[in-house]
């Protein structure tokens, strides 16, 4: 087995001269639930908030620095939010978001080497390290999503001519923006935050726009072009537990 890493906002631990006690574990996020007890009925009643609903976890790792000119250097990195991606899943990142003190103590008098520990607030779903965009150009195509959770795409919906009303369906649920009269050859539609633009993101369209954004289920899912559209890219965002 290779040494354990974490890689923090794009930088491997390893290049500030830190390696870790024990491998980072693998962790399944807790589905959020509500425990009620009902007077005169023996256990309790489980609630669920929705669907795949998780909650964040605390993620520790306990760091050993070599070379106390590092010390400063580490601190100065590891603070504040972003992404972290942990050996035990080199492919998949997850936001986070460094809480609590970061304190290094000597190990011995003899060895130059500083050891503390680190808490990681991770999102409970992680993500791909890197995706690409998936064309879809022929209507009746179907997509795949390969995560654990269903995916809240990013979109960008092309036309066959500019002012051309935009319609398609994407499991069957319709999605439409208006821009009959304008000059875009399509526009840009964010599932996650559910916010339409045109390409340049400088207008918004959502006003414009009817039907439920679009969701990628887990497995596959149909997509059918309508009125005036001629491709998809999508960014499906697949997320894993």
């Amino acid at each position: 087995m290779g040494q354990s890493f974490f890689i923090w906002n794009g930088i491997d631990c390893r290049s500030m001269g830190i390696y870790l006690s024990g491998p980072a574990p693998i962790v399944r996020p807790e589905e959020r639930v509500q425990h009620v007890q009902i007077p005169g009925v023996s256990g309790d009643l489980t609630q669920t908030e929705g669907e795949n609903i998780y909650n964040s976890y605390i993620q520790t790792v306990t760091l050993h620095v070599r070379n106390a000119y590092r010390v400063r250097e580490v601190f100065d990195w590891m603070r504040g939010a972003g992404y972290v991606t942990f050996s035990g899943e080199p492919d998949r990142k997850q936001r986070a978001r460094i809480i609590g003190a970061v304190t290094l103590n000597k190990f011995s008098r003899n060895i130059d080497t500083w050891i503390g520990e680190c808490q990681f607030y991770c999102q409970p779903l992680k993500e791909r390290l890197t995706e690409e965009t998936e064309r879809v150009s022929q209507s009746g195509t179907e997509v795949l999503n390969l995560g654990d959770v269903a995916a809240h795409p990013l979109i960008s919906c092309h036309a066959t001519d500019a002012g051309q009303d935009l319609q398609f369906t994407v499991g069957g649920e319709p999605f439409r923006v208006n821009m009959s009269g304008m000059a875009d050859t399509g526009c840009v539609i964010d599932c996650a935050a559910q916010i339409v633009t045109n390409y340049a993101g400088s207008v918004d369209l959502t006003g414009l726009s009817t039907g439920n954004f679009p969701v990628l289920g887990i497995g596959k899912t149909v997509i059918t072009f309508e009125n005036g559209v001629s491709s998809l890219d999508i960014l499906k965002r697949e997320r894993f537990l």
